[in-house]
């Protein structure tokens, strides 16, 4: 009820700010017409009558560049305000169970991965869809890694737990972030746009002498128009002039425009990490973390707060460019066009080599917001313990993909290595439900995250999955072969890593019930040499005899069904034990299949 409350004010304290924005805009625009109007009056009488002073067409044309400047400012703060509306809307929506505003992530699928496709990490209804809220496309790349790559270093895990309680305790600073940080660009173009212009040669072959001359007659230009004004001169030799700066300009206006136009999206991606910067700048952080970014951000000799606010300035310069009047009246003052190119090349050659590290450390801000925004919108979970002394202690574990009162949660526990637990139980009993909730909930562990779960004690551990195995006729790949592979790389990755937690669901279900129990149980017996713990689901009752022959190693567990005539009961809460009673008979029954 808290965060409902939050996000409803922040709603009715932007829709208030639009409207005075709004009101504020009209002003600036009707001042902006009669600038011009002046300009044109004054530009008029001063050709047709000599005796007036040319300082009123100069104030004309100061006044309506000085307004255009201004409501260029307030789009920006528009902008910036109906984010903020939509991102708070967003946040409503999603506590009603509606995602349909935030991306699923189905770039990231990937059926070889070792778990994403079987723990619905990415897609329609997917995790990472109510757990993404990251700005930037490299952000959202940041967030993904991380669900896909279990962090296994305590002192990692830590920080950002650290981290994203404290950002969960200013959820209006990770609106802000958010607000300031959105880009619209697949981070791919990002990359392959950044990489080109890093590596582009420089436009002007010769900057020291054309610098030189460009200050010299910009002085000698600027000079002329000053005697005019003082009356010294005649029009005539300032216009004379200033027509010689714009030629010049043009001998350059089809670089200055393929460089704008091959440019413009990338520096316009790269200015918007401004506001995110200065957000950072003025916080100051006490976890380790986040001060750790703001030291890579705002390190003394390469200062990233000062080289955005450089490339803000020459990305707003270019933008003017579009005002042809204002572009016109520019460069022929002072060629305006090409002072911006030598500082956009300046730019270029201090600051290119430094960007990769600065966005990476936008980037891990922005997932860390992301997981702020997550702990914030669910009080009820807990951050994760991280335990050696246990492989995994999980208190009233819930699915976070369940919402309401309609999630059952359970206890469920793996006290020492090599420990695999046995579930059995009917269809439709929470067998599946219960292994994906255990997995989703390690995976937001190994990020840093909260959890659904009153306490979870876990030891970091690589992750891998084996319950969604489908065929690939492309590739000839049978339903039992493909089993088979992932089974395959299941071995792999135990004999590449120290330590494994599995999660099997009804292993070689492309084989004869026979063959299917005998190589189960070789198969079992096999991974219980292996440095590996976790879950396996079955309907093969007899796998839980291996219990019985290795005690220390298998451990029974069941989810148990009551039915009383056609009804079936199903309470999804895990018990001790080997399970008593099936129903598949009964549910072909109830669909008159039989």
């Amino acid at each position: 009820m808290e965060q409902q409350l939050f996000y409803t004010e922040q709603i009715r304290q932007q829709q208030f700010l639009l409207r005075r924005i709004k009101n504020y805009r009209n002003t600036v625009t009707l001042l902006k017409l009669l600038a011009f109007a002046s300009l044109i009056v004054e530009s008029y009488r001063f050709i047709e009558h000599e005796s007036l002073h040319i300082l009123f067409p100069v104030l004309s044309v100061a006044a309506f560049i000085a307004l255009s400047q201004l409501d260029s400012r307030i789009v920006r703060r528009r902008q910036y305000t109906e984010k903020l509306l939509s991102l708070n809307e967003g946040e409503i929506a999603a506590r009603k169970g509606d995602f349909s505003s935030f991306p699923t992530g189905e770039e990231f699928i990937d059926s070889t991965h070792p778990y994403s496709a079987d723990l619905d990490l990415f897609g329609e209804d997917s995790l990472f869809r109510q757990l993404n809220r990251t700005a930037t496309a490299e952000g959202r790349l940041c967030l993904a890694q991380w669900m896909q790559h279990p962090c296994t270093d305590r002192k990692t895990l830590q920080e950002r737990q650290e981290a994203v309680a404290e950002l969960a305790g200013m959820p209006e600073w990770c609106l802000q972030f958010r607000a300031h940080s959105t880009t619209d660009t697949p981070s791919g173009t990002d990359n392959e746009t950044r990489r080109e212009w890093q590596n582009a040669s420089p436009i002007i072959r010769h900057p020291r002498a054309t610098r030189l001359f460009l200050y010299l007659m910009n002085a000698l230009t600027l000079a002329c128009w000053g005697i005019v004004i003082g009356g010294w001169l005649p029009f005539s030799f300032a216009l004379g002039l200033s027509s010689v700066q714009l030629l010049l300009v043009s001998c350059y206006v089809g670089k200055i425009n393929s460089c704008h136009r091959r440019l413009d999206r990338l520096i316009r991606n790269l200015s918007r990490y401004l506001p995110a910067i200065r957000l950072i700048d003025r916080r100051t952080f006490q976890s380790a973390a986040l001060q750790n970014i703001r030291r890579e951000l705002f390190n003394p000799d390469r200062n990233a707060l000062q080289a955005f606010t450089r490339l803000s300035k020459i990305q707003e310069r270019l933008d003017q460019r579009a005002n042809v009047l204002l572009a016109f009246l520019l460069d022929g003052l002072y060629m305006k066009d090409m002072h911006t190119l030598f500082l956009l090349e300046q730019w270029q050659q201090e600051y290119a080599g430094h960007l990769d590290r600065w966005i990476g450390k936008i980037s891990e801000t922005d997932a860390l917001v992301s997981l702020a925004t997550y702990h914030f919108n669910h009080p009820g979970y807990t951050f994760p313990v991280i335990d050696d002394t246990v492989i995994l202690d999980a208190r009233e574990a819930g699915h976070p993909l369940i919402h309401g009162k309609t999630c059952v949660t359970n206890d469920f526990r793996i006290g020492k290595e090599r420990q695999l637990h046995i579930i059995t139980g009917a269809n439709m009993a929470g067998k599946s439900t219960f292994l994906r909730t255990i997995g989703i909930n390690l995976v937001l562990a190994q990020m840093g995250s909260v959890v659904r779960s009153s306490r979870f004690a876990f030891r970091p551990t690589a992750l891998f999955t084996s319950m969604r195995t489908t065929d690939n006729l492309a590739k000839e790949t049978s339903y039992f072969h493909a089993e088979l592979i992932r089974l395959r790389q299941l071995v792999r990755t135990a004999n590449e890593n120290t330590d494994l937690f599995i999660i099997l669901d009804e292993m070689l279900k492309g084989t004869n019930s026979a063959d299917k129990l005998k190589g189960s149980f070789a198969f079992l017996l096999r991974l219980s040499d292996l440095p590996v713990s976790g879950l396996v689901a079955t309907h093969d009752l007899a796998l839980s005899e291996l219990h019985e022959q290795f005690p220390g190693r298998f451990i029974n567990a069941c989810f148990e069904i009551t039915h009383c005539g056609t009804q079936i009961n199903y309470d999804y809460k895990l018990r001790s034990g080997v399970a008593n009673t099936m129903n598949a008979t009964l549910l072909m029954q109830q669909m008159g299949l039989i």
